[in-house]
């Protein structure tokens, strides 16, 4: 049973690593990297495909991270009703909910012009680039919810250390 708790809490481990690291490596070196200079069709395009390999990645973390933390609840917590009438059950709901606004704003994002801080990312469909024209991107997107969730993330993060303490 010991080796099951430990194999569910590395699963659980690497699927929210995947997600938040990756977020991470976007806002922090790919952001400031493109903010500054000009986004050709070229680049944009195979960002475009990097998010998209992303946002697989993030689907199967989350996959991942529902699946492990529902059996590590279930063996934290032993019943449903203690979600509401302990502690741990509580950290438990308030990773749920951190989570879950994080799924909400994974599930937005590419229908605002928020999703990318990447210039032209989250707009292949625009004219510019399904009419094949060479040039720039100048679209500058202002982002904060990928901010919020990366945020959100990291509280879900620091909920998880009380659980454990």
């Amino acid at each position: 049973m010991e080796l099951l708790h430990m194999a569910l809490t590395a699963v659980h481990l690497l699927a929210a690593i995947a997600w938040l690291g990756g977020m991470i490596f976007h806002i922090v070196v790919l952001d400031p990297v493109f903010r500054k200079n000009e986004v050709t069709f070229q680049s944009a395009f195979l960002l475009a495909l990097m998010e998209q390999r992303f946002r697989k990645l993030v689907g199967t973390s989350i996959a991942l991270l529902v699946g492990s933390g529902i059996a590590k609840a279930y063996f934290l917590l032993g019943s449903p009703s203690a979600l509401w009438t302990t502690a741990a059950g509580r950290y438990v709901l308030l990773k749920v909910g951190l989570t879950g606004a994080m799924l909400f704003i994974f599930a937005i994002c590419p229908k605002t012009k928020s999703c990318s801080s990447i210039p032209g990312v989250c707009d292949l469909a625009s004219e510019a680039l399904l009419g094949g024209r060479e040039g720039t991107i100048r679209e500058r997107s202002k982002v904060v919810l990928p901010k919020v969730a990366l945020v959100l993330g990291i509280a879900a993060m620091v909920t998880a250390i009380y659980l454990r303490g």
